[in-house]
C-alpha cells in the first residue's frame, strides 16, 4: 500500500492559539479523502499543510514516502493541486488563467495553449477562454480554478468546501471531473467539507474534524461527559453509557449511527446500553433512514430501506434504542 501522506504529530498555531492537533493522519494514494467538520474544526488549515502552503509548528509529514523539510518542499508543493473555497483569478483572459501555471514551469505557449484549452473543456468551459475572468460567475470561477488546478496533471488534488456558494450544475460537474481525475488518473483527492452527505457520495474514506482533532467514528453522535465506577461508565449527566473496556481518560463519545438497533417494543434481554425514548424526526438521505431519537440523549440511527421498522415507524412513537459496543468510540 503506498500512502500519499503520513501525518505524525501534527500541531499548529494561530498566534497563540493551537488550532490543529493531529496525532497520526495516513491517506492511501490513489484514493478520495473527506475531511468532515463543522466551520473552525480546522479542514482548511490541515489542506493548507497539505499543499505545503504552510509548516506545522511541530511533527513530520511524509508525501509519497519522503519527509517534507525545507530542500524538498517546493517539488512536493509543485505535485499538489490547491482549489480553495473562493479561488482568487487575475484580471486577465480565462485562458491566461489557466495557463499561468504551465508558463511558471516552462511549458511553451503553443502546447501550454493546446492542454488549457482541454482542461477548459473538460470542467465544460470551452468557448470561454477569451473572456475577461473578472466577469465571471462564482460557478465559472470556479471551474476556472479548477482548470487552473488540473491542467498541470498533479499527483494530488485538494478542495476545500468544493460545493460551498455554487449552483447546482458546478457541483455537479466539478464532481464528475474529479472523480474521472481520480478514476482515469489515479489521482489522489482530499476535500474538506462540512456536508456529511456531500461527502459521502464522492469519498471513500471519511475522517472527521472537531476542535482541531481527528476523532474517532462518526460525528452524529457525539456526547460529552466524565468518567465513572473506575472507567467502565461514561457519564454525560443525562445516561450512563457502559463501556466495552475500562479507559482511564476520556472527555467525549461517539456511537455510530450505524451501529444501533432500533425496536418498537421493550427487548425481552436487556443490555446495559438500552435505552428507552420517543423518535424525534425522520428523514431520507442516500439510500437509507435516518432516524432520530430522544433517549436520554438524542441519537441519529441509520436504517436500510429495506429495514421491517420503517412501515411503522411514526413521529412521538415509543422506541427502545441499544448501543453496540463495536460502535462506541472514546477521545
Amino acid at each position: 500500500m503506498t500512502l500519499a501522506y503520513s501525518l505524525t504529530d501534527i500541531s499548529f498555531y494561530h498566534g497563540p492559539r493551537k488550532s490543529l492537533e493531529v496525532a497520526r493522519l495516513e491517506l492511501r494514494a490513489g484514493e478520495v479523502v473527506a475531511l468532515v467538520g463543522p466551520n473552525g474544526a480546522g479542514k482548511t488549515t490541515l489542506l493548507h499543510l497539505m499543499a505545503f502552503v504552510e509548516s506545522p509548528a511541530s511533527g513530520a509529514i511524509q508525501f509519497f514516502g519522503a519527509r517534507v523539510m525545507r530542500h524538498n518542499m517546493l517539488t512536493c508543493r509543485r505535485r499538489v493541486g490547491l482549489l480553495l473555497q473562493n479561488p482568487y483569478l487575475f484580471h486577465t483572459t480565462v485562458l491566461s488563467n489557466v495557463m499561468l501555471g504551465l508558463k511558471i514551469r516552462g511549458i511553451s505557449k503553443h502546447a501550454g495553449r493546446s492542454m488549457a484549452l482541454e482542461a477548459l473543456e473538460r470542467v465544460g468551459l470551452a468557448g470561454f477562454e477569451h473572456r475577461p475572468a473578472k466577469l465571471l460567475s462564482g460557478g465559472e470561477s470556479q471551474r476556472v480554478a479548477l482548470a487552473r488546478a488540473i491542467v498541470l496533471n498533479p499527483d494530488v488534488l485538494l478542495l476545500d468546501e468544493p460545493a460551498n456558494h455554487l449552483d447546482r450544475q458546478s457541483v455537479v460537474r466539478t464532481r464528475e471531473v474529479v472523480l474521472d481525475l481520480n478514476r482515469s488518473r489515479g489521482t489522489t483527492v482530499v476535500l474538506a467539507t462540512h456536508n456529511l452527505a456531500e461527502a459521502k457520495t464522492m469519498a471513500g474514506t471519511i475522517a472527521h474534524l472537531l476542535q482541531g482533532q481527528i476523532i474517532p467514528g462518526s460525528p452524529e453522535n457525539l456526547l460529552s461527559g466524565r468518567l465513572s465506577d473506575s472507567g467502565s461508565l461514561f457519564d454525560t449527566g443525562r445516561i450512563a453509557i457502559r463501556l466495552p473496556a475500562r479507559v482511564s481518560d476520556a472527555k467525549h463519545l461517539t456511537v455510530d449511527p450505524g451501529k444501533i438497533a432500533l425496536s418498537r417494543h421493550r427487548p425481552a434481554s436487556e443490555s446495559p446500553n438500552t435505552f428507552h425514548g420517543r423518535v424525534v424526526s425522520l428523514a431520507a438521505e442516500n439510500g437509507l433512514a435516518t432516524v432520530s431519537v430522544e433517549a436520554g440523549e438524542r441519537f441519529q440511527i441509520n436504517l436500510p430501506w429495506t429495514s421491517d421498522m420503517l412501515p411503522d415507524l411514526r413521529l412521538g412513537q415509543e422506541v427502545w434504542i441499544t448501543l453496540s459496543h463495536d460502535g462506541i468510540n472514546l477521545f
